[in-house]
């Protein structure tokens, strides 16, 4: 839920073992919301579809547990990672195991400054976040309630918000429905692409939708049309910052509704208000582009007749392509992507309209010369998956995904399984976001709950 009226009710957040059994377990956190907090008492059931349990054990690796059958409550130990196992075996005879990671922050984390924007208004359905190399945070998002685009920025205590675009009279303010920031770190200068809506569309087809940028300089905000021409609803835009040629940012986008169908487009900021482009592939953007250090732009896109997804360059001919997936079978609704070490180009998929049995969704790419002589690893990551985003730094992949209402962190282990911590609870149909702070090795997120955007 992105808000809840006072008195209602709230869905118990539910866990999903990674230990399997002869019966399927699951657990509820009842009455608890957010993050895991130490020193707080948190309760969980165990179920098991139509099975009655003959005896239920619980244990964890630090902290206090009262247990009392499928019920337990937890004392949550000192801040850190803990695990709570619990094992079962029922009337009929079948046995299940449960086994769960948590990371149990400082009450003193959870204070002031977990509220990225405390104002009435429901915020963060969407946000991106990012840190610069001195360790300072900034994430943009939407304010849902008035369709406007807000940047706050966070000195390691305390978050400051602005407004980069809304809603306005006299200053060509516009509501938006989308955005995607490239930071420059070693600056901490913000780079937005975003939608700007001119008005409410009454069919997909109407074109009210335009690509428009905005950078922070010299402490206010810059906004520019990247192009000035009207797109419909299904509009889709990512960017990046070229270090071949000092930090220009490139816009990809695209428009796949039928009618208007664009193709993936890509145009280049080359001065205040000048952009230059053009046609990239006759396709639909699926992901975040991202440049290497030569210049060359790596752009997801979809095959506009198979729905094949591939990764794509430019400069490059248009047969450069390597596929990821076939006819779409992973279901991607987009797909996240960042750097790894040796040039490999590391992207998630999630988010798709199917979000059971997704067979893969985390690629890894070893970008070779030439381009077609790279080579494509294919990773299972769950079998549920409504949203996710990645992230690459202290060397290791972290993976934020959100089933349903409950956040989960995820890293590989030293043999290379997939560690799932949970996090707390987060709004359904919301899309969060996962960086690495590189002062301190600590990946952070941002996501909506309660109708607020937090940090984590």
């Amino acid at each position: 839920m992105a808000t809840g009226c006072a008195g209602e009710s709230k869905p118990a957040e539910v866990l999903r073992p990674n230990v399997p059994g002869s019966v399927v377990l699951l657990v509820e956190r009842d009455g608890g919301e957010g993050p895991y907090v130490e020193g707080a008492k948190e309760r969980f059931k165990v179920t098991a579809s139509g099975e009655t349990f003959k005896t239920v054990r619980w244990s964890s690796t630090a902290g206090t547990l009262a247990a009392n059958a499928e019920s337990v409550e937890w004392t949550l130990p000192s801040k850190g990672t803990a695990s709570l196992s619990v094992s079962v075996e029922t009337v009929s005879g079948k046995t299940g195991e449960g086994s769960f990671d948590f990371n149990v922050v400082s009450s003193a984390v959870v204070a002031p400054g977990t509220v990225v924007d405390p104002r009435p208004d429901v915020t963060g359905s969407f946000c991106k976040l990012a840190f610069d190399r001195a360790g300072k945070g900034h994430v943009i998002y939407l304010n849902d309630t008035h369709r406007s685009l807000w940047y706050a920025s966070w000195d390691g205590t305390v978050w400051t918000t602005e407004q980069i675009d809304g809603p306005g009279m006299n200053n060509n303010g516009s509501y938006v429905s989308s955005a995607m920031m490239a930071l420059d770190e070693a600056t901490g200068t913000p780079h937005v692409a975003y939608v700007r809506m001119a008005g409410t569309p009454s069919s997909p087809a109407v074109p009210f939708f335009r690509v428009a940028y905005a950078t922070r300089a010299n402490g206010t905000w810059l906004r520019e049309l990247a192009d000035p021409a009207g797109y419909g609803q299904n509009l889709k835009v990512s960017i990046a910052l070229n270090p071949a040629q000092a930090l220009q940012p490139s816009i990809a986008y695209s428009d796949s509704h039928s009618g208007i169908a664009t193709g993936v487009q890509v145009t280049t900021r080359t001065g205040v208000s000048t952009w230059t482009g053009g046609l990239m592939r006759g396709a639909t953007l699926m992901g975040d582009v991202n440049f290497d250090n030569a210049g060359t732009l790596y752009v997801p896109f979809a095959n506009s007749s198979t729905n094949d997804i591939f990764v794509g360059i430019k400069p490059g001919a248009d047969t450069d392509n390597i596929r990821l997936t076939a006819t779409n079978a992973d279901g991607h609704k987009w797909l996240s992507a960042a750097w790894g070490e040796n040039r490999h180009l590391l992207l998630l998929g999630g988010g798709g309209a199917s979000t059971d049995g997704v067979q893969f969704a985390f690629y890894d790419l070893a970008v070779a010369s030439p381009y077609l002589s790279s080579t494509l690893r294919s990773s299972q990551v769950d079998y549920k998956n409504h949203a996710s985003a990645v992230a690459y730094g202290a060397g290791k992949v972290f993976i934020v995904q959100r089933h349903d209402t409950t956040l989960e962190l995820l890293t590989p282990d030293a043999a290379g399984f997939w560690t799932y911590t949970q996090l707390g609870s987060a709004a359904s149909l919301s899309r969060p976001s996962v960086a690495v702070r590189p002062t301190d090795g600590t990946p952070h997120v941002c996501y909506q709950l309660d109708g607020k955007l937090n940090f984590q």
